[in-house]
Protein backbone atom coordinates (compact mmCIF):
# COMPACT_ATOMS: atom_id res chain seq x y z
CA UNK A 1 0.00 0.00 0.00
CA UNK A 2 1.35 3.41 -0.94
CA UNK A 3 2.08 5.91 1.80
CA UNK A 4 -0.32 8.86 1.89
CA UNK A 5 0.89 12.00 0.15
CA UNK A 6 1.25 14.91 2.58
CA UNK A 7 -1.11 17.82 2.00
CA UNK A 8 0.46 20.81 0.21
CA UNK A 9 -0.08 23.07 3.20
CA UNK A 10 1.57 20.60 5.55
CA UNK A 11 4.52 20.08 3.21
CA UNK A 12 4.95 23.84 2.91
CA UNK A 13 4.89 24.36 6.67
CA UNK A 14 7.43 21.57 7.16
CA UNK A 15 9.75 23.18 4.59
CA UNK A 16 9.34 26.57 6.29
CA UNK A 17 10.17 25.00 9.65
CA UNK A 18 13.26 23.35 8.17
CA UNK A 19 14.40 26.64 6.66
CA UNK A 20 13.81 28.57 9.89
CA UNK A 21 15.73 25.99 11.93
CA UNK A 22 18.58 26.03 9.42
CA UNK A 23 18.77 29.84 9.52
CA UNK A 24 18.88 29.89 13.34
CA UNK A 25 21.57 27.20 13.44
CA UNK A 26 23.59 28.97 10.77
CA UNK A 27 23.34 32.24 12.69
CA UNK A 28 24.56 30.67 15.92
CA UNK A 29 27.40 28.89 14.11
CA UNK A 30 28.55 31.96 12.21
CA UNK A 31 28.37 34.11 15.34
CA UNK A 32 30.50 31.66 17.33
CA UNK A 33 32.87 31.33 14.37
CA UNK A 34 33.38 35.10 14.31
CA UNK A 35 33.92 35.19 18.10
CA UNK A 36 36.46 32.38 17.86
CA UNK A 37 38.56 31.45 20.88
CA UNK A 38 36.84 29.62 23.71
CA UNK A 39 33.37 30.53 22.44
CA UNK A 40 33.75 28.62 19.20
CA UNK A 41 35.52 25.77 21.00
CA UNK A 42 32.65 25.58 23.50
CA UNK A 43 30.06 25.43 20.70
CA UNK A 44 32.02 22.62 19.03
CA UNK A 45 32.24 20.77 22.36
CA UNK A 46 28.49 21.07 22.95
CA UNK A 47 27.81 19.82 19.42
CA UNK A 48 30.13 16.85 19.95
CA UNK A 49 28.42 15.92 23.21
CA UNK A 50 24.95 16.14 21.64
CA UNK A 51 26.05 14.04 18.66
CA UNK A 52 27.52 11.37 20.97
CA UNK A 53 24.34 11.41 23.07
CA UNK A 54 22.19 10.76 20.00
CA UNK A 55 24.62 8.10 18.78
CA UNK A 56 24.42 6.29 22.13
CA UNK A 57 20.63 6.55 22.22
CA UNK A 58 20.47 4.77 18.85
CA UNK A 59 23.15 2.14 19.46
CA UNK A 60 22.68 1.48 23.21
CA UNK A 61 21.87 0.62 25.90
CA UNK A 62 25.24 -0.39 27.31
CA UNK A 63 26.09 -2.54 30.31
CA UNK A 64 28.69 -0.05 31.52
CA UNK A 65 26.20 2.53 32.79
CA UNK A 66 28.78 5.14 33.82
CA UNK A 67 30.62 4.97 30.49
CA UNK A 68 28.28 7.23 28.46
CA UNK A 69 28.46 10.10 30.95
CA UNK A 70 32.20 9.73 31.36
CA UNK A 71 32.66 9.72 27.59
CA UNK A 72 30.58 12.87 27.11
CA UNK A 73 32.66 14.67 29.74
CA UNK A 74 35.88 13.38 28.18
CA UNK A 75 34.76 14.51 24.74
CA UNK A 76 33.88 18.01 25.92
CA UNK A 77 37.31 18.49 27.52
CA UNK A 78 39.15 16.98 24.56
CA UNK A 79 37.42 19.23 22.03
CA UNK A 80 38.16 22.31 24.14
CA UNK A 81 41.83 21.25 24.26
CA UNK A 82 41.99 21.23 20.46
CA UNK A 83 42.18 25.02 20.44
CA UNK A 84 45.82 24.73 21.52
CA UNK A 85 46.71 21.04 21.07
CA UNK A 86 44.76 19.48 18.18
CA UNK A 87 47.10 16.54 17.67
CA UNK A 88 46.91 15.57 21.34
CA UNK A 89 43.11 15.84 21.21
CA UNK A 90 42.95 13.55 18.21
CA UNK A 91 45.41 11.16 19.86
CA UNK A 92 43.43 10.96 23.11
CA UNK A 93 40.21 10.34 21.17
CA UNK A 94 41.85 7.56 19.18
CA UNK A 95 43.22 5.95 22.36
CA UNK A 96 39.83 5.97 24.09
CA UNK A 97 38.12 4.64 20.96
CA UNK A 98 40.74 1.89 20.72
CA UNK A 99 40.25 0.92 24.37
CA UNK A 100 36.50 0.70 23.85
CA UNK A 101 37.01 -1.44 20.76
CA UNK A 102 39.04 -3.87 22.87
CA UNK A 103 36.23 -3.92 25.45
CA UNK A 104 33.86 -5.31 22.84
CA UNK A 105 35.22 -8.75 23.78
CA UNK A 106 32.98 -8.64 26.85
CA UNK A 107 30.17 -6.60 25.26
CA UNK A 108 30.02 -6.55 21.44
CA UNK A 109 27.75 -3.48 21.39
CA UNK A 110 30.58 -1.37 22.84
CA UNK A 111 32.13 -1.34 19.35
CA UNK A 112 29.40 1.14 18.41
CA UNK A 113 30.41 3.30 21.37
CA UNK A 114 33.98 3.30 20.10
CA UNK A 115 32.87 4.48 16.66
CA UNK A 116 30.66 7.10 18.29
CA UNK A 117 33.62 8.70 20.07
CA UNK A 118 35.37 9.15 16.72
CA UNK A 119 32.22 10.20 14.87
CA UNK A 120 31.42 12.92 17.39
CA UNK A 121 34.95 13.89 18.39
CA UNK A 122 37.01 14.09 15.20
CA UNK A 123 34.88 16.65 13.32
CA UNK A 124 34.50 18.86 16.41
CA UNK A 125 38.27 18.77 16.99
CA UNK A 126 38.76 19.45 13.28
CA UNK A 127 36.57 22.56 13.38
CA UNK A 128 38.39 23.95 16.42
CA UNK A 129 41.82 23.11 14.99
CA UNK A 130 41.03 24.75 11.65
CA UNK A 131 39.62 27.88 13.32
CA UNK A 132 42.68 28.24 15.52
CA UNK A 133 43.07 30.47 18.58
CA UNK A 134 42.23 33.79 16.87
CA UNK A 135 39.29 35.78 18.23
CA UNK A 136 36.74 38.26 16.87
CA UNK A 137 37.56 37.99 13.19
CA UNK A 138 36.60 36.44 9.89
CA UNK A 139 39.88 37.64 8.36
CA UNK A 140 42.15 34.85 9.62
CA UNK A 141 42.93 31.88 7.42
CA UNK A 142 41.47 29.63 10.11
CA UNK A 143 38.08 31.33 10.01
CA UNK A 144 38.08 31.27 6.21
CA UNK A 145 38.94 27.55 6.24
CA UNK A 146 35.93 26.72 8.42
CA UNK A 147 33.65 28.96 6.33
CA UNK A 148 34.98 27.21 3.22
CA UNK A 149 33.99 23.79 4.56
CA UNK A 150 30.61 25.04 5.79
CA UNK A 151 29.85 26.72 2.45
CA UNK A 152 30.72 23.61 0.47
CA UNK A 153 28.54 21.35 2.64
CA UNK A 154 25.59 23.74 2.98
CA UNK A 155 25.56 24.53 -0.75
CA UNK A 156 25.79 20.82 -1.54
CA UNK A 157 22.86 19.96 0.72
CA UNK A 158 20.66 22.76 -0.59
CA UNK A 159 21.40 22.22 -4.28
CA UNK A 160 21.10 18.43 -3.97
CA UNK A 161 17.64 18.82 -2.43
CA UNK A 162 16.27 21.20 -5.04
CA UNK A 163 17.98 19.75 -8.14
CA UNK A 164 16.88 16.27 -7.11
CA UNK A 165 13.28 17.41 -6.76
CA UNK A 166 13.29 19.41 -10.00
CA UNK A 167 15.18 16.96 -12.24
CA UNK A 168 14.54 13.59 -10.61
CA UNK A 169 15.88 10.55 -12.39
CA UNK A 170 17.71 7.42 -11.16
CA UNK A 171 18.05 6.92 -7.44
CA UNK A 172 21.48 7.35 -5.88
CA UNK A 173 21.26 4.75 -3.10
CA UNK A 174 17.66 3.59 -2.69
CA UNK A 175 18.60 1.01 -0.08
CA UNK A 176 19.69 3.72 2.37
CA UNK A 177 17.96 6.91 1.21
CA UNK A 178 15.17 6.39 -1.33
CA UNK A 179 14.66 10.10 -2.07
CA UNK A 180 18.22 10.92 -3.15
CA UNK A 181 18.95 10.93 -6.89
CA UNK A 182 22.03 11.09 -9.09
CA UNK A 183 20.84 14.43 -10.44
CA UNK A 184 20.72 15.77 -6.90
CA UNK A 185 24.20 14.43 -6.13
CA UNK A 186 25.70 16.00 -9.26
CA UNK A 187 23.87 19.29 -8.77
CA UNK A 188 24.98 19.37 -5.15
CA UNK A 189 28.61 18.68 -6.06
CA UNK A 190 28.64 21.48 -8.65
CA UNK A 191 27.11 23.92 -6.17
CA UNK A 192 29.60 22.87 -3.50
CA UNK A 193 32.57 23.58 -5.77
CA UNK A 194 31.14 26.96 -6.78
CA UNK A 195 30.43 27.94 -3.16
CA UNK A 196 33.90 26.95 -2.05
CA UNK A 197 35.53 28.93 -4.85
CA UNK A 198 33.36 31.98 -4.10
CA UNK A 199 34.40 31.93 -0.43
CA UNK A 200 38.06 31.60 -1.43
CA UNK A 201 37.77 34.46 -3.94
CA UNK A 202 36.07 36.77 -1.43
CA UNK A 203 38.79 35.99 1.10
CA UNK A 204 41.57 36.70 -1.39
CA UNK A 205 42.71 33.08 -1.58
CA UNK A 206 44.02 32.01 -4.96
CA UNK A 207 41.62 29.75 -6.84
CA UNK A 208 43.08 26.93 -8.89
CA UNK A 209 42.42 23.37 -9.93
CA UNK A 210 43.74 22.01 -6.64
CA UNK A 211 41.37 24.08 -4.50
CA UNK A 212 38.42 23.24 -6.77
CA UNK A 213 39.28 19.54 -6.40
CA UNK A 214 39.42 19.93 -2.61
CA UNK A 215 35.94 21.49 -2.70
CA UNK A 216 34.70 18.67 -4.92
CA UNK A 217 36.17 16.06 -2.57
CA UNK A 218 34.55 17.65 0.47
CA UNK A 219 31.21 17.83 -1.37
CA UNK A 220 31.33 14.16 -2.36
CA UNK A 221 32.50 13.07 1.08
CA UNK A 222 29.73 15.11 2.67
CA UNK A 223 27.14 13.30 0.58
CA UNK A 224 28.69 9.95 1.50
CA UNK A 225 28.48 10.97 5.16
CA UNK A 226 24.81 11.75 4.69
CA UNK A 227 24.20 8.29 3.23
CA UNK A 228 26.24 6.63 6.00
CA UNK A 229 24.10 8.25 8.69
CA UNK A 230 20.96 7.13 6.83
CA UNK A 231 22.36 3.58 6.71
CA UNK A 232 22.98 3.65 10.47
CA UNK A 233 19.44 4.82 11.19
CA UNK A 234 18.04 2.06 9.01
CA UNK A 235 20.25 -0.46 10.81
CA UNK A 236 18.80 0.56 14.17
CA UNK A 237 15.28 1.09 12.83
CA UNK A 238 14.87 4.79 13.60
CA UNK A 239 13.59 7.58 11.36
CA UNK A 240 15.48 10.48 12.97
CA UNK A 241 18.49 10.55 15.27
CA UNK A 242 16.58 12.73 17.72
CA UNK A 243 14.05 15.55 18.11
CA UNK A 244 16.32 18.42 19.07
CA UNK A 245 15.95 20.50 15.88
CA UNK A 246 12.42 21.31 14.62
CA UNK A 247 11.91 20.13 11.05
CA UNK A 248 15.20 18.24 10.97
CA UNK A 249 15.13 15.71 13.81
CA UNK A 250 18.35 15.36 15.74
CA UNK A 251 21.64 17.18 15.42
CA UNK A 252 23.11 14.16 13.62
CA UNK A 253 20.44 14.56 10.95
CA UNK A 254 21.60 18.12 10.38
CA UNK A 255 25.39 17.71 10.45
CA UNK A 256 25.88 14.26 8.91
CA UNK A 257 27.56 15.65 5.79
CA UNK A 258 29.54 18.21 7.78
CA UNK A 259 30.92 15.49 10.07
CA UNK A 260 32.51 13.65 7.16
CA UNK A 261 33.70 16.80 5.39
CA UNK A 262 35.42 18.18 8.50
CA UNK A 263 37.18 14.85 9.10
CA UNK A 264 38.60 14.91 5.57
CA UNK A 265 39.43 18.64 5.81
CA UNK A 266 41.55 18.13 8.93
CA UNK A 267 43.27 15.15 7.31
CA UNK A 268 44.25 17.34 4.34
CA UNK A 269 45.34 20.21 6.58
CA UNK A 270 47.41 18.01 8.89
CA UNK A 271 48.89 16.10 5.97
CA UNK A 272 50.17 19.25 4.32
CA UNK A 273 51.22 20.62 7.70
CA UNK A 274 53.46 17.56 8.10
CA UNK A 275 54.70 17.45 4.51
CA UNK A 276 55.13 21.14 3.75
CA UNK A 277 55.32 22.75 7.19
CA UNK A 278 52.34 25.05 6.61
CA UNK A 279 49.56 25.81 9.08
CA UNK A 280 46.61 23.44 9.26
CA UNK A 281 44.17 25.94 7.75
CA UNK A 282 46.74 26.99 5.15
CA UNK A 283 47.22 23.36 4.26
CA UNK A 284 43.55 23.07 3.38
CA UNK A 285 43.18 26.34 1.45
CA UNK A 286 46.46 27.49 -0.03
CA UNK A 287 47.89 25.48 -2.92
Amino acid sequence: MNAPTPAPGKAGSELALRVLSAVVLAGVTVGALWAGGWIFAALAAVAAVLILREWMAMSGPFTFRAAPWALMAFLAVTVMMAREEPLQSLGFSALVAGALMLARVTEPRVAWLSLGVLYAGVPAIAAVALRGPDRLTFASTGAVAVIFVLAVVWATDTAAYFSGRLIGGPKLAPRFSPKKTWSGAIGGALAGVIAGCVVAALAGVGIGIALALVALLLSVVGQVGDLAESAMKRHFGVKDSGVLIPGHGGIMDRVDGLVAALAVAIAIGLGRNWLAGVGIADGLLIW
